[in-house]
């Protein structure tokens, strides 16, 4: 066992001597991979669906998270490359757009969009000496350059639940919610939050078909806001749930960042992504040659260095997912739910304890039992006080149906 710990140390030690004299992170056959000496050196490039001028949340929640990176680092603004508004659909586009970060030099690329995998799969397997980073996807083993990243949102969305259930009057909560892979514990979440603080409470549930669609988003916030809705949260990412209560001197609840601005006197909070830690951890550990899923283990009686995942998956325990400052808008007493909330989450109580049922009564977690991970990402199920159909002029939302992707998306984490 002595040997082994010794090994081990000095396998560490050379790694870490590698990287504080050469800069460098070994892949998978020990060879170099990215040379950057500091700050002032590196360039990094942002791939994009849309641009700073997008009504998107999603999309501003990166661009927050870089500009938050740059600042925490010292770089200079012309050390970020940005590629704006590159098409999900056009595979030429996104090619394109890739190449020309990696003819930039940038040594740390960025793409935020699970459509852009491909292309920048195949550019790390093609330039071993630079990192790419893609959101909403899983990378697995390989390459040794590339990786995964995402945010669990549920967490911050059980507490956007108590924020609305203190805020509401009518006890009846709206919720626009895109019904996607993985997107429904999200949902669950919230509705569990809005249980919390009163049991007679519902969560009305509009569905809509795209995460990204003002029209479409505006249409089911006001239908909520007919059937008697005071509050509406959503999971879409354009402000138009915002402006729609605003519109009617009602609350709202935004989602990946704070919509304040939007409905200043409406909103109340956002389950917000920061970014921005991820970003700042990834550049600062290529500088510093300390980039990689690496461990020092024995195999066969040999230390190794091996290399895992570089997949990255955060929520509210390391700061990635937050929620939004409580403003004005929010009832007395929320401040003090609210941490109450986060106490017991930390002090190690899960949010989905039984006795959990669904909506047409079946119990799906028995009491005294938690649900698994496992059960948490494929959830096919809406929690108890959720309705899914109301008469408003014979309008209602969709039924449950939960589709599947395929590929490497993971797109339900946010």
């Amino acid at each position: 066992m002595k040997r082994v710990i010794l090994a081990l140390t000095l396998v560490l030690a050379l790694l870490s001597f590698s990287a504080c004299n050469k800069n460098t992170v070994p892949d998978s056959d020990g060879k170099p991979v990215v040379d950057v000496s500091s700050e002032s050196d590196i360039r990094v490039g942002v791939i994009l669906s849309g641009d700073a001028g997008t009504d998107n949340s999603y999309i501003q929640s990166h661009i927050q998270g870089i500009e938050a990176m740059r600042r925490a680092l010292g770089m200079a603004e012309e050390q970020i490359k940005w590629v704006n508004n590159v098409s999900t659909e056009d595979k030429e586009s996104i090619k394109s757009a890739v190449e020309a970060c990696v003819a930039d030099g940038c040594k740390v690329i960025f793409a935020t969009e699970k459509e852009y995998a491909p292309a920048m799969k195949a550019a790390a397997k093609k330039n071993p000496e630079i990192i790419f980073c893609n959101a909403l996807v899983t990378s697995g083993e390989e390459p040794a350059n590339y990786s995964g990243y995402s945010a669990d949102m549920y967490e911050a969305q059980y507490l956007g639940g108590i924020v609305a259930a203190s805020r509401t009057k009518t006890g009846i909560i709206g919720y626009v919610g895109y019904v996607g892979e993985q997107s429904l514990k999200g949902i669950n979440a919230f509705a569990l939050g809005v249980e919390r603080v009163d049991p007679s409470y519902k969560v009305y549930l509009q569905r809509v078909e795209e995460r990204f669609d003002p029209e479409e988003e505006g249409a089911a916030a006001a239908e909520l806001f007919g059937a008697g809705c005071d509050v509406v949260a959503q999971n879409t990412f354009s402000s138009a749930p915002q402006l729609a209560a605003a519109e009617r001197e009602l609350w709202s609840e935004g989602f990946m960042t704070d919509m304040t601005a939007a409905a200043p006197k409406a909103h109340l909070q956002a389950p917000v992504t920061n970014w921005g830690i991820y970003y700042t951890k990834v550049v600062k550990e290529t500088i510093e040659g300390l980039w990689g899923g690496y461990s020092a283990k024995e195999v066969d009686g040999e230390i190794q260095v091996v290399h895992e995942s570089n997949d990255v998956k955060g929520g509210l325990s390391d700061g990635l997912v937050a929620l939004s400052p409580v403003n004005h808008n929010c009832a007395r007493g929320t401040t003090a739910a609210v941490n109450e909330a986060v106490d017991e989450f930390f002090a190690g109580r899960p949010i989905f304890t039984g006795p959990l049922y669904d909506n047409a009564g079946n119990e799906v977690c028995p009491e005294g039992e938690v649900l698994t991970e496992k059960d948490i990402q494929s959830m096919d199920w809406y929690y108890r006080n959720i309705l899914t159909q109301w008469a408003v002029g014979g309008v209602g939302p969709l039924p449950l149906k939960v589709p599947s992707d395929g590929g490497e998306s993971s797109e339900g984490n946010i």
